[in-house]
């Protein structure tokens, strides 16, 4: 049995990249609000920071996770 990991695993990178558009999307959000509110406190500029070491974390976790998906033996049979 031939085993197509690029067809195991396209649900995964469908939700990666939904995931990462959502993640984009919150950004310019973000900067749109900031943007059209020139009265924010610059605390509150740390926000954006934040949200793209959140997404570097993600991405990394995602990165481990698949390397694991990959790395493991299928049981059963498909």
């Amino acid at each position: 049995m031939i085993d197509n990991k690029p067809d195991r695993y396209v649900g995964i990178f469908n939700k990666i990249d939904h995931i990462e558009k959502r993640i984009m999307e919150i950004k310019e959000h973000i900067a749109q609000i900031k943007s059209s509110h020139p009265d924010i406190a610059e605390e509150e500029e740390m926000c954006l920071d934040e949200l793209e070491s959140e997404k570097a974390l993600l991405e990394m976790v995602n990165t481990v996770a698949i390397d694991l998906i990959a790395d493991t033996e299928p049981h059963g049979s498909a």
